[in-house]
C-alpha cells in the first residue's frame, strides 16, 4: 500500500484542533554550512503538502532570499536535514520532528523519484504522490486560471475570505478525496480540470476508498507544484504578502530602505499585492522521525517515538511505534 497516513498524524491533527491561538508557530532548525552550527527560528505551520494529510509532509512559507533557504540549498543534495519542534501549551503536548526538507518556488521544482521509495539518481527519496492519482488536484484547481492570471500581471488579489483563511493557520484536518489513476510516466503534463487525471496516461476513475499500490505511484507534475505555490500564496493575508516586497532580509537599514519599509507598512509603496510572489517559497518537511511528549495526560505523562522504515529490497514503507519513559 502507498499513500498511507502515518500513525502520528491523527494525534497531531487533534492537537492542532485543540490549539487556542490563531496561528500555529513552531521552531525550525537547519545547519549553517559555514559554521556547521545549528540555526533555529520560529515559523508558522501552514498545511500538509497539497492540502493532503496522507502526504505526511508538513509545510510553511518562506522568503526565498532568507538564510534558511540558503542553508537548505547549500546542503549539496536535493534535500537538507532539519529538526522542528511544536509545543501546544493548552494541552502540554510537544512534537519533535526530524527528517529531510526541500524548497519549492517559481524557479525551483523538486525532482521527485518516479519510483516508489526506490530513488533515481539526483532525486528526492521521500515518496510524494501526484494529487492527480488520488483526486487531490481538485483542491489545487480552485486557485487556477483567474488567480494565475492575476499573478502574471501582478494584479490586485485577496479579499476578506483570504484573510480569514490565513487566520485559520493550516488546513491540517482536510479530507483527501478519491480520484482517477493515471499511468506512470516521467514527462510533466497539464491536467484536466474536470477529471483531474493526467494527460500523460489518463486512467479510469478510482473508488475513493481504493487501496493504492506501488504500480499506481507517480510523482507530482510540474503544473501541480505551481498550483500548490499559488494555493498557499492566496491563503496568505495582505499584510503577510507585503513581507515579500520588503528589502532583502538581513541587509542594513539605510534611509532609503527605511522609507521603503515605512511605505510598505502603510500600504502606500505603489506595488500591487502580488508583487512579492517572485520571492515566495514553500518549505516541505519530509518526516522521518517523531518524538511525541504529552505531560498532561497519562501516568505522569506519556511519550511515544515513531520511526519511518523502508524495506531496501521492496521499497515497502512502515512506521515503527514505541512507548518510552517521558
Amino acid at each position: 500500500m502507498i499513500h498511507q497516513m502515518a500513525p502520528w498524524v491523527p494525534q497531531f491533527i487533534q492537537s492542532w484542533k485543540n490549539h487556542s491561538q490563531t496561528f500555529t508557530p513552531f521552531s525550525f532548525a537547519t545547519v549553517d554550512p559555514i559554521t556547521n552550527r545549528p540555526k533555529c527560528r520560529t515559523v508558522i505551520f501552514r498545511d500538509f503538502l497539497f492540502h493532503d494529510k496522507r502526504s505526511n509532509v508538513l509545510t510553511f512559507t518562506t522568503d526565498m532570499r532568507g538564510d534558511k533557504v540558503k542553508e537548505i540549498l547549500a546542503s549539496g543534495s536535493e534535500t537538507a536535514p532539519f529538526e522542528a519542534c511544536f509545543y501546544f501549551p493548552s494541552t502540554w503536548e510537544q512534537y519533535r520532528f526530524s527528517g529531510k526538507c526541500f524548497v519549492v518556488s517559481q524557479q525551483q521544482t523538486p525532482p521527485i523519484s518516479s519510483k516508489y521509495n526506490l530513488p533515481d539518481a539526483g532525486t528526492i527519496e521521500y515518496p510524494i504522490l501526484s494529487p492527480s492519482v488520488h483526486g487531490g488536484a481538485q483542491e489545487l484547481y480552485k486557485y487556477d486560471e483567474g488567480q494565475q492570471q492575476q499573478l502574471k500581471g501582478h494584479g490586485e488579489a485577496g479579499d476578506e475570505e483570504e484573510e480569514q483563511e490565513d487566520s485559520e493557520g493550516s488546513a491540517a484536518a482536510c479530507q483527501a478525496e478519491g480520484g482517477s489513476v493515471p499511468a506512470s510516466g516521467s514527462q510533466p503534463a497539464d491536467l484536466s480540470r474536470s477529471s483531474t487525471s493526467s494527460s500523460r496516461g489518463g486512467g479510469a476513475p478510482a473508488h475513493p476508498n481504493r487501496v493504492l499500490g506501488s504500480p499506481d505511484y507517480a510523482p507530482p507534475l510540474a503544473k501541480e507544484w505551481q498550483l500548490e505555490l499559488t494555493r498557499q500564496w492566496f491563503n496568505l493575508s495582505r499584510s503577510t504578502k507585503a513581507q515579500f516586497r520588503k528589502p532583502d532580509p538581513g541587509t542594513p537599514v539605510t534611509s532609503e530602505t527605511s522609507k521603503q519599509l515605512d511605505k510598505i507598512q502603510r500600504g502606500v509603496d505603489g506595488a500591487k499585492e502580488d508583487a512579492g510572489f517572485d520571492n515566495f517559497g514553500v518549505v516541505c518537511l519530509c518526516i522521518e522521525e517523531v518524538d511525541f511528549l504529552n505531560l498532561k495526560d497519562g501516568r505522569g505523562g506519556e511519550r511515544w517515538k515513531f520511526r519511518r522504515h523502508v524495506d531496501p529490497d521492496t521499497g515497502a514503507e512502515s512506521w515503527n511505534e514505541e512507548e518510552v519513559c517521558p
